[in-house]
């Protein structure tokens, strides 16, 4: 092969040789471009973050020297762990409300009524109906809200609502507890087994507590959905059963509570004045 068409074949080489790499070449350099693009993404991602974390660590520093809101859970907190050492030992504590209530009805007899008292939404009657096998379930509330302030943010007439919710196996009793329970209790004389108080306020638990306190029996189980671990707890649920006990002579035993929210169990075990 003379050198002419030695170079001629080695031009059409290096051309074949040329088609067949540039589709990777150009591979790569999507690539390449892609990658970075990707590192740009990545630096400006980890610099919004690193804003926001900044952000929240001066928003706690500000909360933890300034918030009275924050202040006020802490010391409720902190009250309530008191409260729980000197008084919960050996009662189930729980994670959530949910499952407090659960472990609630589990504790329950049967054969009674089962009482709510402030329905709202229904989905604590709904797990209470589940439990109870809907059977002689009942749900008070005037569903015009809170009667009165509660806490900070809770005016009167919080938890209104317009319509009623739908909680198959319950019955609604509507009105005010005052004006709804003597009538009801007249008409279903038997044993309360399980009670729970969710009215929040301290005029709405004594209402309850007056009225259906006769009505226990030994075994019947009392549920507090506001109990303590809040602001103010010991003006409210927590005020109006102390004073029942005091009052009434009542025996009892903490069964469970939420760890981390407001709900306390307790098991009647004795006293005067209560069901056979």
């Amino acid at each position: 092969m003379g050198p002419a068409l030695r170079r001629k074949a080695g031009l059409v080489l290096r051309r074949a040789a040329a088609r067949l790499h540039d589709p990777h070449t150009d591979q790569l350099a999507e690539l390449r471009a892609e990658l970075e693009r990707t590192r740009e993404e990545l630096r400006s991602e980890i610099l919004r973050q690193g804003d926001r974390l900044l952000d929240r660590v001066v928003e706690f520093e500000i909360r933890s020297r300034r918030d009275i809101v924050y202040a006020g859970d802490q010391d409720a907190a902190l009250e309530s762990n008191v409260f729980a050492r000197e008084n919960l030992i050996g009662a189930k504590h729980f994670g959530s409300p949910k499952e407090t209530l659960q472990y609630a009805l589990s504790l329950a007899p049967t054969g009674g009524l089962a009482l709510e008292f402030g329905v709202a939404s229904g989905n604590t009657l709904r797990t209470i109906t589940a439990a109870r096998g809907a059977t002689e379930v009942y749900g008070f509330d005037s569903f015009d809200g809170l009667p009165e302030a509660w806490l900070n943010g809770m005016p009167a007439g919080a938890f209104a609502r317009d319509d009623l919710p739908d909680v198959p196996g319950a019955e609604l009793v509507v009105g005010l507890f005052a004006d709804s329970l003597p009538g009801f209790l007249e008409k279903h004389p038997g044993p309360v087994d399980f009670l729970h108080i969710d009215g929040d306020l301290y005029s709405s638990a004594k209402t309850v507590l007056d009225n259906v306190g006769p009505r226990l029996r030994v075994g019947s189980i009392v549920h507090f959905d506001e109990f303590f671990n809040f602001p103010g707890w010991k003006r409210h649920e927590y005020r109006a059963w102390t004073e029942h006990v005091e009052k009434t002579g009542v025996e009892f035993a903490y069964e469970a509570y939420t760890y981390n929210d407001n709900q306390v169990t307790v098991r009647i075990t004795g006293g005067p004045g209560l069901m056979e």
